[in-house]
């Protein structure tokens, strides 16, 4: 690979573990810091970005296996593709992760904790994904206590442009994916689709036993229009039809169990609409959501389907003033969230709530090396408390060593009931939002070390009582604190070395004991090569240190172990003709025997290949 080629990849590596990188490089823009796109220098917050070069090169099939190798991140999987995936960030589990697709969120309100269903989520369409770590209520609203997952799709490029891409591998997993845009200076358009389909593996341990396949449909579509250089109109579309093969643990057969099943349908449409003159640009923003899920089991009661859906409109006006040193940043929102889930021809639990807001966001360059960062937001709910949340951050590069920035920022952030939590409460109980204090603050010196710590301080924690069959808020606090260590070391010219390193200090619960399912020490590394000819090889290894799960004992679990293991994986990737791409992935390949959830399978030793065409 030529040595521009090169730069891009370690441009990916450095801005992969926070926003301390090299002045000299290409900037990298996002949005998931104020809704505003912007530098990713221009922001106080932890970011990572991880890139579609980043993600064809490693094979990732999901969102999931895309962000679980980032430093603060964990992710458990109750077996194979398209199986429930838990994630937490820096201790904090997914429903205080705000997932977005091109602005459109994706979190769940018929699930138990509002989570985004990252097992739905494939890689195919994917441009980059943005992770903003650390409390952001302040500019988004609920959800985004522990942080910000904003996932965009490709753009159209000027002129005519797509690709074809093929994919088979262990598990008789094969994929396809397509795109095809068109650009000019008026017109926008692009249609993305990606199939994916696998016979995989057991859920339930023994991996080989009954297989639960899985098969997942995706399209994109992207339409867009400029009236003239400052007006312009975009509609988005995007949507995701799954079916999944499981095992129900409260089935006869177990690891058998060749009859449960759940189907997901999800849609999201949006309407943006953008207006700039001078300094001045407003946005606006309307989309709609709809989430249909169902589980179909067989177990000690007999057969049964549990449904959920659920429904998300929101419409947003941003408006954005650049000025000297800095710009400010004004949003008006609203929000609409029912939901309704049933378990055969039981009563049905139902509920619905609305939401307004405003939120202010100031960047101001107080010097050529400082910046402060500051945001303030008011949530008005019809069916709970309102909230008001916010943040300061600073950052500061020092002259006394070139390269060195320091940052430090403080929030207030907030979660939400999820419309199940509503629906379903303990008898008398009236739910009220969880609230979140925390802090995080970083070193880092170029691309060599980034050292963050980080504490966050969570109220009202809502969680399900299994004696009152229902929700409520816990007394007192959830702790979680650690540090999160990121290299990335240039060894040769086209011989890059890249790790990260997160211990957990914290993870409790408001009785002192521990969370289940994060591990205490996570490590990642990667040791990646690029030729002058268009070839790539790389080695990647993840250690999971000590961590508990629960054996899912009633009434009372016990704790048992599911850390203390290494898993390695290779990839390779040339260019065989001069629009024609190939990759090829082997996961685990010592084939290790582990589980990230208690009593599910996970992936073995397993191959994969992708030819990918582009015109």
């Amino acid at each position: 690979m030529k040595q521009t080629s090169l730069s891009l990849v370690a441009l990916t590596l450095l801005t992969n573990s926070t926003a301390f990188a090299d002045t000299t490089l290409e900037d990298i823009n996002i949005i998931s810091s104020n809704k505003t796109p912007q530098s990713i220098k221009e922001t106080t917050g932890n970011v990572t970005v991880i890139t579609a070069e980043e993600i064809e090169e490693k094979g990732y099939q999901t969102v999931a296996q895309a962000i679980a190798t980032q430093a603060g991140i964990q992710v458990a999987t109750a077996g194979g593709l398209g199986q429930p995936t838990s994630f937490f960030l820096r201790g904090m589990d997914s429903g205080s992760v705000l997932v977005l697709l091109d602005g459109m969120r994706l979190n769940d309100p018929s699930t138990t904790n509002g989570t985004a269903l990252l097992d739905t989520l494939t890689t195919h369409n994917i441009a980059q994904i943005e992770i903003l770590k650390g409390g952001a209520s302040s500019i988004w609203g609920s959800n985004a206590s522990a942080g910000v997952i904003n996932i965009i799709t490709k753009e159209a490029k000027e002129g005519v442009h797509g690709s074809l891409g093929l994919s088979y591998g262990a598990y008789n997993t094969r994929g396809a994916n397509a795109d095809l845009s068109y650009k000019d200076e008026k017109f926008s358009a692009q249609i993305l689709g990606s199939y994916l389909k696998t016979d995989s593996f057991s859920a339930l341990a023994p991996r080989s036993a009954e297989a639960d396949g899985y098969e997942n449909k995706n399209a994109n579509v992207k339409v867009g229009y400029a009236f003239n250089e400052n007006n312009k109109i975009r509609l988005s579309y995007n949507t995701y039809k799954t079916k999944t093969d499981y095992d129900d643990n409260f089935s006869f057969a177990q690891a058998e169990d060749d009859f449960s099943h759940a189907t997901a349908d999800q849609e999201n449409i949006a309407l943006d609409y953008d207006f700039s003159h001078d300094n001045y640009s407003a946005y606006f923003h309307a989309s709609k959501g709809e989430y249909e899920r169902e589980y179909f089991t067989t177990g000690f009661f007999g057969d049964g389907v549990n449904v959920y859906n659920a429904t998300l409109e929101e419409y947003a006006l941003i408006n954005k003033y650049d000025y000297t040193v800095g710009k400010v940043v004004l949003g008006l929102e609203y929000k609409d969230t029912d939901g309704f889930n049933q378990f055969n021809d039981y009563a049905a639990s139902q509920a619905a709530y609305t939401n307004k807001a405003i939120y202010v966001a100031n960047i101001y360059n107080i010097s050529e090396n400082t910046l402060l960062e500051t945001n303030l937001r008011y949530d008005n709910y019809d069916e709970f408390d309102n909230k008001t949340t916010y943040k300061v951050g600073v950052k500061h590069a020092h002259d006394f060593l070139k390269g060195f920035e320091t940052s430090a920022n403080y929030y207030t952030s907030y979660d939400a009931p999820s419309a199940y939590q509503l629906a379903n409460t303990a008898f008398g109980t009236f739910l009220k939002p969880s609230y979140t204090r925390g802090f995080d603050v970083s070193a880092g010196y170029k691309k060599y070390f980034i050292f963050t710590y980080f504490n966050n301080q969570v109220e009202d924690f809502v969680d399900y009582d299994n004696n009152a069959f229902g929700y409520y808020n816990v007394d007192g606090e959830s702790k979680f604190s650690g540090l999160e260590i990121s290299s990335t070391y240039a060894i040769l010219s086209n011989l890059l070395f890249t790790a990260n390193y997160t211990h957990l200090i914290d993870f409790e619960k408001e009785d002192g004991s521990d969370l289940p399912r994060r591990a205490k020490d996570t490590l990642n590394a990667s040791l990646n090569y690029y030729t002058d000819n268009n070839m790539h090889f790389g080695v990647d290894a993840q250690y999971i240190g000590d961590r508990i799960d629960t054996d899912g004992g009633y009434p009372i679990a016990s704790d048992v172990p599911t850390g203390n293991y290494t898993v390695w994986n290779v990839n390779f990737g040339a260019k065989i003709a001069q629009d024609l791409d190939l990759t090829i992935n082997a996961r685990n390949i010592f084939d290790k025997e582990y589980q990230s959830v208690y009593a599910y399978a996970t992936e073995g030793a397993s191959l994969y290949a992708t030819v990918k065409y582009s015109f």
